[in-house]
């Protein structure tokens, strides 16, 4: 079973140029219905394989709202160990998106070697924090570790050297000038990526004239790593003046992510492997109880292509409700960042502008396929 679905977009176009992006997001994501009545463990235990992506991140907010309701204390060890699982499926995300966007726009065939060695990082982390049990069982707790989980934070580290950035000048502290240098240079994919399009002249291609204001927090919020690398100096460089981003802003920001996570992953792994039994201390559980008893907890990840937050509502063990809000649901909603960057693109053929509109959505990145109409 998946509960993948499509999205939908439709370009209203006059003189090369957008004047409205018609954006329908898939269904929403209905899972209550479908898991009410089973016992929450096996929902946890079923909900990464109910999507094509991002599983690893859908699992981590499952397993802390279960956790939640239940009124389990995780502890901060194995909370940290998921989000380094959480973290090593970003990267792979991320490199395999550009390596793939490369190929496209190069029209050649990607570097199968490097994706496939992007692939098996997050099943052979997974195996060297938990070997004994799944990560995402509630209750569950990290193991103490052998150097296996080092190694890979070594490969992973090697591989986004030779997919992003191989130089020793952080990417994120950059300037413009910089940053097409380094891309002249054509070191990495990432950089044979975005050489064409800063020669085409379309760094700003997609931006909108006016950036997500206070209105359009919450659900419509951008939380894509835009967001979160939306303050390094590369990112902001390529920012309107009203802090509104293009298609190279939203390159640049994960690029400048890739590059950086596995570090990230290196300094959690330290960390795990310092810390002494006693240091896994229980964190406070975010459930509540009501009047007839029903337990809620929530939970959330910071997934590749944004924010996922679960809820799920239990009632004598097992599943009551269950709610599910995606980040391709609010990026791609009628009024959010994808219509609005969209409907803001201009080229001057019409093959350029679909050029443009397919590099812009796979920057967005919706987590299921997309069909595009021009009219």
């Amino acid at each position: 079973m998946s509960l993948d679905g499509r999205v939908s977009i439709d370009l209203l176009c006059e003189a090369g140029a957008v004047q409205q992006a018609v954006v329908t997001p898939p269904p929403p994501v209905e899972l209550g219905p479908i898991v009410k009545g089973r016992p929450i463990a096996e929902v946890v235990a079923a909900i990464g394989s109910l999507f094509s992506v991002c599983g690893m991140a859908q699992s981590a907010a499952g397993v802390e709202a279960a956790e939640a309701a239940l009124g389990i204390d995780a502890g901060r060890r194995t909370r940290e160990a998921r989000r380094l699982l959480v973290l090593a499926e970003t990267l792979r995300e991320h490199l395999l998106m550009i390596g793939l966007d490369h190929a496209r726009l190069a029209g050649q065939p990607p570097d199968m070697k490097s994706l496939r060695r992007a692939m098996t990082l997050v099943p052979r982390l997974k195996h060297a924090l938990f070997p004994y049990g799944d990560a995402f069982t509630p209750g569950s707790r990290v193991c103490m570790f052998g150097p296996e989980a080092d190694e890979i934070a070594a490969e992973a580290a090697a591989l986004a050297h030779v997919m992003v950035h191989a130089g020793k000048a952080p990417l994120g502290d950059m300037d413009r000038y910089a940053f097409a240098a380094w891309a002249g240079g054509e070191s990495t994919i990432a950089a044979r990526l975005v050489t064409p399009i800063l020669a085409r002249d379309w760094a700003m291609a997609g931006c909108p004239k006016e950036p997500m204001g206070d209105s359009h927090e919450g659900r419509l919020a951008d939380t894509s790593c835009l967001a979160r690398q939306g303050g390094e100096p590369l990112v902001r460089a390529f920012l309107s003046e009203n802090g509104a981003a293009g298609l190279v802003a939203r390159l640049a920001a994960r690029f400048v992510e890739a590059s950086r996570l596995p570090g990230q992953i290196a300094e959690g792994l330290a960390a795990l492997q310092a810390a002494r039994d006693g240091d896994d201390l229980a964190v406070p559980c975010q459930g509540s109880a009501d009047a007839i008893g029903d337990r809620t907890g929530t939970g959330s990840a910071e997934a590749a292509r944004g924010r996922v937050e679960h809820r799920v509502v239990l009632r004598d063990g097992r599943v009551a409700d269950y709610a599910i809000a995606a980040p391709t649901s609010s990026h791609f909603a009628a009024d959010g960042v994808a219509a609005r960057s969209l409907a803001a693109l201009a080229a001057a053929t019409r093959e350029d502008l679909a050029t443009q509109a397919d590099l812009l959505i796979r920057a967005i990145d919706p987590c299921v396929g997309y069909d595009v109409r021009f009219c």
